[in-house]
């Protein structure tokens, strides 16, 4: 399986406008533009719609960080995702999720381990995202007396959009360590 080549030299001027913009707007926020995004340059305007959905899940939702953090963990458990496991599990400990947490994930998964409040919850949540299988009422219920109907929401489009960051990076080979190459001339540092 061979990595996409991604040279932000070789792009148009429309297309390093927009590649600088996100870098820029995800530095401000002590992100990196690194990782699958240099496999989505290859597609700009895919890249661009893709970015600004993670964006505003990340820096802009409704849910708790330690909440994003473990279910972002819990995709990368699931499907294998070595690049989102390793991308995340720092910023799960800094958003407060318990190192026995991580370790259950580690060792157990998502759908198979015990979890305590608040994360069994999003684990339930999870259990039926992850296969692809409605969620069940009286989970969706408590699901929404805990995060509101736009956390709820947002948790069950987090779990489809890690898997398909998992088969992006698994697709295009991206792992751990992963950098794109970042020559912005517009962006502040």
């Amino acid at each position: 399986m061979a990595r996409l080549p991604f040279d932000p030299d070789k792009l148009g001027a429309a297309d390093k406008a927009l590649y600088e913009g996100m870098v820029a707007r995800r530095k401000e926020h002590g992100a990196p533009f690194d990782g699958p995004y240099a496999a989505l340059m290859n597609h700009p305007q895919l890249c661009k719609r893709i970015e600004e959905l993670g964006f505003y899940l990340k820096f802009e939702g409704h849910l708790p960080r330690n909440i994003y953090q473990f279910v972002v963990l819990s995709v990368a458990c699931q499907t294998g995702a070595e690049f989102e496991w390793a991308d995340h599990v720092e910023h799960a400990r800094a958003a407060g999720v318990p190192e026995e947490v991580i370790e259950t994930l580690k060792t157990s998964g998502v759908t198979k381990g015990s979890f305590p409040t608040p994360y069994q919850l999003a684990a339930q949540i999870l259990a039926a995202t992850l296969p692809w299988k409605n969620v069940p009422d009286d989970i969706q219920d408590a699901a929404i007396a805990a995060y509101g109907m736009q956390g709820f929401i947002e948790l069950v489009v987090l779990s489809g959009f890690y898997q398909m960051f998992s088969a992006i990076n698994q697709g295009f080979d991206v792992k751990p360590g992963t950098k794109a190459p970042i020559k912005v001339t517009g962006a502040k540092d």
